[in-house]
């Protein structure tokens, strides 16, 4: 299903989508490019409306309402996307950027439930449940404790975060 298309200037670690609906921060995306598909995290997302550009009082305002409800082309989606790499890679565990940016006109879409259990949840030995996707909660989210173990570790967070919580997971 296609939630919308690349616009304006594409870099090969992010790019900005006219979608056609609000995509919500921390949502996961998928864009098929040449070299394969590609695993895109949105960053920042936001709504306008041309009938409400240049609203300067209440009642203009209520005009503004009627106006914008006649024209289902007066809301604008726009999703800042950063891109997290090729979803084959990440699979694997590992983070690969395309070399060549998405072209403006390609079509963005929702990563399949298996593409991301595949990426956060594999069913691997080592690997320790922490909690789930935040916007897909089917998903669980697991780190491989054998590659986190066999090094130094850090856990840094603001207060109220849940460092002690992941910790008492890890443990």
């Amino acid at each position: 299903m296609s939630l919308g298309f690349v616009v304006g200037e594409s870099k090969p670690t992010s790019v900005t989508a006219i979608t056609s609906r609000s995509l919500s921060v921390g949502e996961y995306i998928k864009i098929s490019i040449d070299e394969g598909e590609i695993l895109g995290l949105v960053e920042r997302s936001s709504v306008s409306s041309a009938a409400f550009t240049d609203v300067r009082n209440f009642h203009e305002a209520e005009e503004s309402t009627e106006i914008a409800d006649i024209n289902k082309r007066d809301k604008t989606f726009t999703a800042h996307i950063g891109i997290l790499g090729f979803l084959e890679n990440l699979r694997k565990g590992q983070s690969i950027i395309p070399a060549i940016p998405p072209i403006p006109g390609t079509e963005i879409t929702q990563p399949t439930n298996q593409d991301l259990e595949e990426i956060f949840s594999p069913k691997k030995d080592g690997w320790l449940k922490i909690g789930n996707l935040l916007r897909n909660k089917k998903i669980e989210a697991k780190i491989n404790l054998d590659r986190i173990v066999s090094r130094h570790l850090g856990i840094l967070a603001m207060t109220g975060m849940g460092k002690s919580n992941l910790v008492s997971l890890i443990t």
